[in-house]
């Protein structure tokens, strides 16, 4: 029997996990959790991030981001990311990670990440919320050879999760060809 809540709040905690990247853009590196696919054809991202956060800063002026994806390998990593601000410290070097300069966009990828998305921003929706969302169309992708997308990390109110087993359908070989 499913319960009857009067508080909205209850439905958006009720949502899966998402997944956790590094938001690149200029040399500074972001953690986001608010981030998700936008569209096949373009290919398309989006990504959240509250106005008050410098990574917005420099979306809004460049106009491009790089999205990288973590292994639950580098959770030391995201946790250094998440806890300083990239307008005062390196967080490349503070988590000793390689900056590598995009081909497509102008911003630095990270070296480290198995899985790397250069965009552009080509829509940015302004909504009353916590959030600003930056659609992203993705100009080039880097895969390295061996990566597993269980490997990915997952997260939802404070709690990091891996991606999970496969129930039914297609192995990872089988759809990255």
């Amino acid at each position: 029997m499913h319960k009857i809540h009067e508080n909205s709040f209850n439905g958006i905690i009720a949502l899966p996990s998402f997944p956790v990247v590094f938001v690149t853009v200029d040399s500074n590196i972001m953690v986001a959790g608010a981030f998700h696919f936008y569209s096949f054809d373009p290919p398309s991202v989006m990504v959240g991030i509250k106005p008050e956060k410098y990574t917005y800063e420099l979306i809004t002026k460049k106009k491009e981001f790089g999205i990288n994806i973590p292994t639950k390998d580098q959770l030391d990593k995201i946790h250094i990311c998440g806890s300083v601000s990239g307008r005062y410290e390196d967080k490349y070097i503070k988590a000793g990670l390689t900056p590598k300069k995009g081909n497509k966009i102008d911003s630095y990828i990270i070296e480290e990440c198995p899985v790397n998305l250069e965009c552009k921003v080509v829509h940015q929706i302004e909504y009353e919320g916590s959030h600003k969302w930056f659609i992203g169309e993705i100009k080039e992708v880097h895969i390295e050879d061996k990566y597993i997308r269980d490997d990915a990390l997952m997260f939802w109110l404070g709690q990091f999760r891996t991606v999970g087993e496969v129930i039914e359908g297609a192995s990872n070989n089988e759809l990255l060809r």
